[in-house]
């Protein structure tokens, strides 16, 4: 016999060295692809809070990079619904310019990560998504051609999220014009260099889930709107500004279409959170972490990415920052324009609001840094008293809502809303809205919850309130304390808001005084307005 064995067994010993020559070479591959993966997202580095507030992720990845940076340039119909002459889809949307050279150059508020969108698993590609500066940061114009001063923690008074997002969606359902191939195309074209092997895997694989998703999500919350329907109140509900949160978790939670859902809400200021144990507009949230994860998983995250320490930490790290985040000074943003505030108006001013407002939304003290808490500071008003629109508190799920969110995270998530934080709930069920504190002020405009109301001037009733105004890229009213709308539209105030129409009523908060009614007083008015711009 051979001292090597039979042939068979020759044969036997070859096949066991492959195999084990076969799963060594996986097991160095799989090594090497861990090593790779775990490059794909930066852990050596921490941005600052303010950084985080601005660029970093909150889960809410929804496009490849790649792909969001050459959607426009293949559906100029969609992304400039105003024509060329209207300017580029970041003008026409209302989105504030980024940075070149900071965060892929994207406008404030879309960001990017290596996270995939709802699992949070690591990409090798990065995906862009929203971050907290989408709708919580601003740009103040103070006159015709200025470039604006960015607020941070401002609400957006410009953005039109939803006819941007009708946008995005209806370019993602047009299969002759969005492919892997023409996406191919229009990258090479923009930037000069071709795709690389993943990335147009990964972009491949995005494409078919995300537009088989959408498909069927068509079939119960409808077609996207597109062209000028973009710009139309008729069809586009929210306009520049505002927001349907109740729409998008109804959806997500309840797999409703949202479709009676009139509770329309201004992107709201966060400055100081600290100052509030009960947030939202009608006071609805306790837990300030469970205030950023409802906000984020309307916007798209979900309980699974949420998992995800980076995106977890990054949420976090936001919450920590608008505790404590100042709002700007009337002063500061419009004093090279050699405007100023009367102090002695504004002292008189000051006697105006202790006896009629300092009650309800508190006052800040001598120097200003800090705010003290009214005796009905954090109070919810029943809506009938207090007499704003009530669709906010009324519309058709609101007393199941809460207990729907708070199902919709699984025992044991880290991130699962604490029930008794979430109102309606064994803390009551008042249908109303919450007085809060009035920090920087100024800033807050256009004000009521629904952004009925333009300018300080109208909500103090100094002025009568407009019934018909525009929204779009708004400059600002230093004198009335608000926006300015022209009276009629233009290229700039392109979306009609009708106050007459359901969600946008102006009417309520008559205080001190109704409009021309009993006690009414004018230069009394005057003077509390003067005040107002010392916050």
């Amino acid at each position: 016999m051979s001292p090597y064995g039979t042939t068979s067994q020759k044969w036997l010993r070859a096949a066991q060295l492959t195999a084990i020559s076969a799963v060594g070479g996986l097991l160095v591959a799989m090594v090497a692809f861990l090593i790779w993966e775990s490059t794909w997202v930066d852990h050596t580095t921490s941005p600052t809070p303010r950084d985080n507030f601005l660029y970093g992720t909150i889960g809410t990845e929804f496009m490849p990079l790649p792909v969001l940076q050459v959607l426009p340039d293949l559906f100029p119909d969609r992304f400039q619904p105003a024509g060329p002459e209207g300017g580029d889809w970041v003008q026409q949307f209302g989105f504030i310019e980024g940075t070149p050279g900071v965060n892929d150059g994207l406008p404030l508020g879309l960001a990017t990560s290596h996270y995939r969108p709802q699992t949070g698993a690591p990409s090798p590609m990065k995906f862009v998504g929203f971050s907290c500066a989408l709708c919580h940061t601003s740009k103040i114009k103070r006159f015709e051609g200025d470039d604006g001063v960015i607020v941070t923690g401002m609400g957006s008074t410009s953005l039109d999220l939803f006819a941007w997002i009708d946008a995005v969606q209806g370019a993602l359902l047009d299969e002759e014009r969005l492919s892997i191939d023409s996406v191919k195309r229009a990258y090479g074209a923009k930037f000069g260099k071709s795709l690389g092997l993943s990335e147009e895997l990964i972009i491949r694989l995005w494409l078919a889930e995300a537009r088989r998703q959408l498909k069927v999500a068509v079939t119960k919350y409808d077609e996207p709107r597109s062209g000028a329907e973009l710009r139309d109140a008729n069809y586009m509900l929210n306009g520049p500004g505002r927001t349907q949160p109740f729409r998008e978790i109804l959806r997500l939670v309840k797999d409703r279409p949202g479709a009676t859902d009139r509770a329309f809400t201004k992107f709201i200021a966060v400055y100081e959170q600290g100052n509030r144990e009960w947030a939202q507009v009608d006071g609805s949230v306790n837990d300030p972490v469970s205030r950023s994860v409802l906000a984020s998983v309307a916007a798209g995250a979900t309980p699974e990415n949420l998992l995800t320490p980076g995106i977890r930490n990054s949420l976090t790290t936001n919450v920590g920052y608008v505790a404590a985040l100042k709002g700007p000074s009337y002063l500061e943003v419009f004093s090279e324009l050699g405007i100023t505030i009367d102090q002695e108006k504004a002292e008189r001013g000051r006697d105006v609001y202790m006896r009629n407002c300092a009650s309800c939304h508190g006052y800040p003290d001598g120097d200003g840094r800090r705010w003290v808490k009214g005796e009905r500071q954090g109070e919810v008003v029943p809506h009938e008293e207090i007499g704003t629109d009530a669709e906010r508190v009324t519309f058709r799920y609101y007393d199941v809502v809460a207990d729907d969110i708070f199902d919709h995270f699984p025992d044991g998530h880290p991130l699962r809303p604490p029930r008794e934080s979430l109102r309606p709930g064994p803390l009551g069920t008042t249908r109303g809205y919450i007085n809060a504190p009035l920090e920087s002020v100024f800033t807050r405009a256009p004000y009521l919850h629904n952004a009925s109301v333009l300018t300080m001037a109208e909500l103090l009733n100094l002025k009568p309130r407009r019934d018909v105004f525009y929204r779009g890229d708004s400059l600002y009213d230093p004198e009335d304390m608000g926006l300015l709308s022209p009276n009629q539209p233009d290229g700039r105030h392109y979306y009609e808001f009708d106050t007459t129409k359901r969600g946008n009523s102006n009417k309520g908060h008559d205080y001190p005084w109704a409009y021309r009614g009993p006690g009414w007083d004018a230069e009394a008015l005057e003077d509390l307005l003067e005040y107002l711009k010392a916050f």
